[in-house]
């Protein structure tokens, strides 16, 4: 159900996701803008799907238990996993619209 938040987190958050970028001050957001911008709209809207299901399921800390994903949202300074979906949501909503 959820195959292309896994998509994202294993195309676009690798080992060492930030050396993509020119400036090392990237974060979370900036691949999110970056996935927005490479990414087709039906793709997009999966994604939105994805998040819209793992945020009313309560499903966040257990999508990131049971993957292992290349980031840490409680590493990159998040109160907890789904502290980070909503904040991934809102960011994708903004750059979508």
């Amino acid at each position: 159900m959820i195959n292309t938040f896994i998509y994202l987190m294993n195309a676009y958050f690798y080992q060492s996701w930030w050396a993509e970028y020119s400036d090392l001050k990237v974060n979370d957001a900036d691949v999110l803008i970056h996935f927005a911008s490479k990414e087709n709209l039906d793709i997009l809207n999966s994604l939105v799907q994805d998040l819209e299901y793992i945020l009313a399921n309560d499903l966040a800390k257990k999508v990131f238990e049971n993957n292992t994903f290349d980031f840490d949202p409680l590493f990159n300074g998040y109160a907890s996993e789904q502290a980070w979906i909503e904040s991934a949501y809102k960011t994708l909503m903004a750059e979508i619209r």
